[in-house]
């Protein structure tokens, strides 16, 4: 056994700092060692040694230059990932534009935090359980926990991007010399040493925290912007998002400037943009939906650049489609009907929507109702769904428009057209004849509860343009058209780019299966058309502007639809077909017999003449679509119509009163006027086999026939 003088340790104040030289002050005390280990005295142990020989002592310190050397590394590749990362912004741009100088520096640290947040967590839970191994003591851990605290705080705040990797690597050698140095000091110096650490740590926290709620603009408990370069950012536009995260971050500040509370859940980039999920903490989807406007101010995007599509199934749950470039630009373009057999029952593609789904529906007993402004692209969707059931063997097409326009282009595959008022009037008239007869026919046929379209028995599709202006009587077969044709296969497509609430009520569109709202409606329009409330489910045509020129086609032809497949509140893209190419392609259906005639036993059973349907007016000309061999004109009927010629000739309109044929007739002649020569001259007229048409007015005649009768050529009437 050896007697050595015992060192004097001087502790400070804190009882956390030692320091291993002697103390001049203190009185020497004799130690004892026995078998290698000192003693104070026979029975209990002094405070741990200084001696260089302590075995604990020597693996720690072996231990330092490892922890240190593969720390150094760590912290250098997380810095190197980093600035790889966010390369693009450095250059000033990413992949959909430029990034404001200003604004880098706040999307750095969004796009670091996550990142920096997981990397916290490995560490906080990989750390303690390294440095127990190594040292085989466990509170020596407590060192590294404060030490590695320390590191977060000081990397979270803006610096160097060297000195941040020169003092994380060197963290490791820093940590584990503190924690050595405790642990050959008393152990009373440890738990002090700790708890300074977790002192000081707790001060940077807070610190940086209260930094932080300086620099944001605080509205009802919500921060709403955040203060760079000296000037309030509101909102971040999302042509300097990048990321998933940064956008998830735009939104909610956008949203927020609203004061709308929402929790971002996921976002994905789009050929076009932007869907970022989010999910509502109070408040309801219309909220969201009212703000859109707003919104696009924010995210400095286009007008209608933010569409919002509440989830039916979830309610909290909203989708922000965030538009940036054309989302139609990939847009396929018009199939070509003319090489394949089609039906009535087949789809008709009519163009793309948002999210790139393609857009077809059949329209097979189907009344459909086509709303949009004057400009807005409804005449290109007649036109595509014309083109489609032009293209089947099953499909017979009228053409009405009370405007005088019609689909001029596809004439070749309509069976009959109409061009004012009364024309379309006596079109649907006869339209609900032929309804009604296919009804009395459909178990005489054995076809059931529907009609089997075919080409011997086609299907009977009536497309009526600008029905407002309709005569009332026409509005009301119209209706009662919609009443009873579906079943029989006899449908009708209104269309219309300025309907009045007191035409387009519930007896029109309540009874439609497809719908289409293009731009410029009004609310209560896609109301009418989608339901009370549908702008606050996201059906919002309005937000679109039609074309006001050629030079400015705005958004023509963007519609939402409803009744082809999913009803989702996104917009669709109408194909573009132009007129050439629809009179090329009606012209190829017509060669290749794609335009059948409507069966002899519908007619018969309508009390309708061959003659009598197929009227086409075109070029202020009424033609006989089917070629009849004239028969020979009665002798006394040939005279009467010679006598009147000149005065029918004159008349103004394509239809006689029969009152005003005997008045004619009676100044031409010679006969009295009454009764009894109204009667005299129709059953000469009769005879003739000059038709009929029956008017609230009375009874008329058609001005064309009257004058080939009198042997007057067509072509030299004015």
């Amino acid at each position: 056994m050896a007697i050595i003088p015992r060192q004097t340790v001087k502790r400070s104040i804190l009882g956390g700092l030692v320091s291993p030289f002697p103390s001049p002050t203190a009185e020497p005390h004799d130690m004892t060692v026995i078998e290698g280990r000192i003693v104070d005295g026979p029975d209990f142990p002094a405070g741990r040694p200084l001696s260089p020989q302590d075995s604990g002592a020597l693996v720690y310190a072996a231990s330092v230059t490892g922890h240190g050397a593969l720390k150094t590394p760590l912290h250098t590749w997380e810095r190197a990932w980093d600035w790889a990362k966010l390369a693009h912004l450095r250059e000033g741009g990413t992949h959909r534009g430029q990034v404001a100088e200003r604004h880098a520096a706040a999307y750095t640290k969004l796009q670091q935090d996550r990142t920096r947040r997981a990397s916290v967590v490995a560490k906080a839970a990989a750390l303690p359980w390294v440095t127990r191994a190594k040292v085989g003591r466990f509170p020596v851990a407590l060192g590294t926990w404060g030490a590695t605290a320390g590191e977060v705080v000081h990397i979270a705040q803006p610096t160097n991007q060297f000195l941040v990797t020169f003092i994380g690597g060197l963290n490791g050698l820093l940590a584990d010399a503190v924690a050595a140095v405790a642990s050959l000091a008393s152990p009373v110096a440890l738990p002090a040493v700790g708890l300074f650490g977790l002192a000081a740590v707790g001060g940077s926290v807070r610190r940086e925290h209260d930094r932080r709620r300086r620099l944001l603009l605080v509205r009802d408990g919500s921060d709403v912007g955040i203060r760079e370069g000296g000037g309030l950012l509101t909102a971040i536009p999302i042509a300097d998002c990048s990321t998933p995260a940064v956008a998830m971050e735009a939104v909610r500040r956008a949203l927020a400037v609203e004061k709308i509370n929402v929790r971002p859940l996921s976002a994905a980039t789009t050929p076009w943009g932007w869907e970022v999920l989010v999910q509502m903490r109070q408040g309801q989807p219309g909220d969201i939906t009212r703000a859109a406007a707003d919104l696009e101010t924010l995210l400095d995007v286009r007008e209608a650049g933010v569409l919002v599509t509440p989830h039916r199934d979830r309610r909290a749950r909203v989708t922000l489609r965030i538009v940036e470039s054309d989302p139609w630009a990939d847009m396929p373009s018009v199939p070509d009907y003319a090489g394949v057999d089609r039906s009535v029952r087949q789809p008709i593609w009519l163009g793309q929507r948002l999210d790139g789904v393609q857009v077809l529906t059949a329209f097979a007993s189907k009344h459909s109702l086509i709303l949009a402004a004057s400009g807005g692209g409804k005449s290109i969707m007649l036109r595509l769904i014309a083109d489609g059931l032009g293209a089947a063997e099953d499909t017979h097409i009228w053409d009405l428009d009370p405007s005088g326009v019609g689909q001029a282009p596809q004439a070749a595959v309509m069976g009959r057209v109409a061009l004012d008022p009364d024309d379309c009037e006596r079109a649907l008239t006869d339209a609900v004849a032929i309804a009604v007869a296919r009804t009395r026919l459909l178990r005489k046929l054995g076809m059931g509860d529907a009609w089997a379209t075919s080409p011997e028995r086609p299907a009977l599709a009536v497309i009526v343009d600008e029905f407002p202006r309709l005569t009332p009587a026409g509005k009301a077969a119209a209706v009662t058209l919609l009443r009873i044709g579906r079943k029989v296969a006899v449908f009708l497509l209104f269309a219309s780019q300025d309907p009045k609430k007191d035409v387009l009520g519930d007896s029109i569109a309540g009874q439609v299966a497809f719908r289409a709202a293009g731009p410029g409606l009004a609310d209560w329009q896609a109301d009418l058309l989608f339901g009370a409330g549908a702008k606050a489910r996201g059906w919002d045509p309005g937000r679109y502007a039609p074309a006001t020129s050629q030079d400015q086609p705005n958004d023509a032809g963007t519609f939402y639809v409803a009744g082809a497949g999913d009803e989702l509140a996104l917009p669709m893209k109408v194909g573009y077909m132009s007129g050439a190419v629809a009179q090329s392609r009606a012209e190829r259906y017509a060669e290749l017999g794609r335009c059948p005639l409507l069966d002899s036993a519908t007619l018969a059973a309508a009390g309708l003449d061959a003659v009598d349907v197929y009227v086409r007016r075109e070029a202020d000309d009424v033609v006989a679509a089917l070629v009849v061999e004239p028969e020979p004109v009665p002798d006394e009927a040939l005279a009467l119509l010679e006598s009147i010629a000149d005065d029918v000739q004159a008349w103004p309109t394509e239809w006689v009163p029969a009152s005003e044929l005997a008045v004619m007739a009676a100044s031409r002649m010679g006969l009295a006027p009454g009764k009894a020569t109204e009667m005299r001259v129709a059953a000469l007229l009769d005879g003739a086999g000059i038709p009929t048409r029956r008017r609230s007015t009375g009874l008329v005649r058609p001005r064309p026939a009257l004058l080939m009768a009198a042997g007057r050529d067509l072509a030299t009437v004015a």
